[in-house]
């Protein structure tokens, strides 16, 4: 197995750690639950793409054109958070704060239909969570009373809309 870590520029909470040739964002040390981790920054673009997060209706975050693979790991670390039905981590607006008390080298992850209407790319899902949806296309495919069990980690963007669905 190879690894290696590089920590983000002024950030000491967590690092992009690769791992057989994946990338992941784990914690340094350990992370109390509810604590502001880091806050998302980007550029903002129209529509969703691969690697974008979604912050507000019709507001995705995205890493600019021209960064490097350097920039993109010291500046745009978030970018290598990866989804888990059972997630560490939740976003709020542009902010990222832990759900529970995360482990030092654990894997920061949050719920990707919990910010994404419509994902640019859905996938198979393969967290191995008690909760997995199998497949990750964004809170728009979801059923209602799944739409109901992620309310309390749900975007802003995304509240209104548990209550026009879940009836």
């Amino acid at each position: 197995m190879t690894e290696t870590m590089s920590r983000p520029s002024g950030r000491d909470q967590v690092a992009v750690l690769r791992v057989n040739g994946e990338y992941a964002l784990v914690a340094r040390h350990p992370i109390p639950r509810d604590t502001l981790m880091f806050r998302l920054e980007g550029e903002v673009t129209p529509a969703p793409t691969r690697h974008s997060v979604q912050v507000g209706t019709g507001v995705h975050l995205d890493l600019p054109d021209d960064c490097g693979a350097e920039e993109v790991t010291n500046r745009f670390y978030w970018r290598f958070m990866n989804h888990s039905c059972s997630p560490s981590a939740t976003v709020r607006g542009r902010d990222v704060f832990s759900l529970r008390l995360i482990a030092p080298r654990e894997e920061i992850t949050f719920n990707y239909n919990t910010t994404e209407f419509e994902l640019a790319e859905p996938f198979a899902c393969r967290c191995g969570s008690d909760h997995c949806a199998k497949w990750i296309g964004g809170f728009h495919h979801l059923a209602p009373a799944e739409k109901e069990r992620l309310r309390p980690c749900l975007a802003d963007h995304l509240l209104p809309l548990v209550d026009s669905t879940c009836r």
